[in-house]
């Protein structure tokens, strides 16, 4: 399915435009309980939403579960709009992605649980659904999976027609985004794009969006987080959406399915979960033998992947990418020692081991074995 994006400080502009194509008379409006208002997108869309019905769901999990997503079913049911606008944060897009697309196969919260495990079943699109994030980092808007909580285990639903048709990136609704957030954003964006860089699922389209996606964070990162500086602000939330891109072929590695158990027991945000084991992943992913490699492209092909990435850090090899890595993390105040933040939270181990998601470590280019994980922690 092909997504239509619109980027830039003016690309608001362009729901009325769509709402006209679409001859949208009643529109479900997907939002976080206080971004909304926060991010300047409440007194932003009002004028492009004046002539039509609003029907607003906001009250959501942080983490979109089965419950919250029937919620938002029996609202389209009831509703029946014209088209779904989602704004927000990567949860927000994420369960506006999952209502619409479930809204037009099940009902109930028996049949939803069924359908999260058979994407095979789906057979038509759901509404027109404009996508618009507020931070610089999750890449929701472009692409085609989202993630759902049944109890206290995560499924990633998968599906072309997951995929919003339009992608909204206007850098000005980040721009108030507390600091921590910013920076949380902005390293899950590198770790996407370095991720998918390195994933055996990657393609030479997904790495053009990576590297550049890369190239543009290592510049604007400290001045868009640090400083607040507006045109490094612009700059992330545009490889925020090429990081999106690039996964959206190549899907994440090991970092990021190491990241859900430490997100779900020690409560670190997303982005900060990921950040705190990747940069250990530069040497891990470089110290193996031929036969702990994932990637039928081989030794040769993965040594030059590596090392570009080095070259990207200005770096000569993996531990002092590693090392910059975690110094950049410092330096827009990340908490970069892991270990120290395990101890503190006295959690048993073998809940994070049990709860790691198997499919994205088969994606990393070299094979973990437990003892190097549990080395991350212990």
């Amino acid at each position: 399915m092909m997504q239509k994006d619109f980027i830039g400080n003016n690309s608001l502009d362009n729901i009325k435009q769509i709402i006209s194509d679409i001859g949208a008379k009643k529109i479900l409006l997907i939002t976080g309980k206080d971004s909304y208002k926060t991010s300047g997108s409440k007194e932003k869309l009002a004028q492009y939403l004046d002539n039509v019905i609003i029907k607003r769901f906001f009250d959501f999990e942080v983490n979109p579960n089965i419950k919250d997503v029937q919620i938002g079913i029996d609202i389209i049911s009831s509703f029946k709009p014209d088209l779904v606008i989602a704004i927000g944060g990567g949860s927000v897009i994420d369960i506006a992605k999952l209502i619409n697309i479930f809204a037009v196969h099940v009902t109930k919260e028996k049949e939803i649980f069924e359908f999260v495990n058979k994407s095979s079943s789906v057979t038509r699109p759901g509404l027109p659904l404009i996508a618009i994030p507020t931070t610089s980092g999750t890449g929701s808007e472009a692409t085609h999976f989202a993630v759902v909580y049944i109890g206290n285990k995560k499924y990633s639903f998968a599906h072309k027609y997951v995929l919003p048709n339009y992608a909204i990136i206007n850098p000005s609704l980040s721009y108030n985004n507390p600091i921590y957030i910013k920076a949380c954003s902005a390293f899950d964006a590198l770790s996407q794009a370095i991720e998918s860089f390195w994933a055996v699922g990657s393609s030479e389209e997904s790495k053009n969006y990576s590297r550049e996606a890369i190239k543009i964070i290592l510049k604007s990162i400290e001045m868009a987080v640090v400083e607040g500086d507006e045109k490094s602000m612009f700059r992330m939330s545009l490889a925020a959406n090429l990081a999106g891109k690039a996964i959206n072929i190549s899907k994440t590695t090991a970092a990021h399915a190491i990241s859900y158990p430490i997100t779900k027991y020690l409560n670190i945000p997303h982005g900060h979960a990921v950040a705190l084991t990747l940069g250990r992943f530069f040497v891990l992913n470089s110290q193996y033998s031929a036969n702990q490699l994932n990637d039928i492209r081989g030794i040769d092909y993965f040594d030059s992947i590596i090392k570009e990435l080095f070259d990207l850090f200005d770096c000569s090899g993996s531990e002092k990418t590693s090392r910059k890595w975690y110094q950049i993390m410092s330096n827009i105040g990340l908490e970069t020692d892991l270990k120290s933040i395990f101890s503190e939270k006295n959690i048993d181990y073998k809940l994070i081991e049990n709860d790691i998601n198997l499919e994205r470590l088969n994606n990393n280019p070299v094979k973990v074995n437990s003892t190097q994980i549990k080395d991350l922690f212990l």
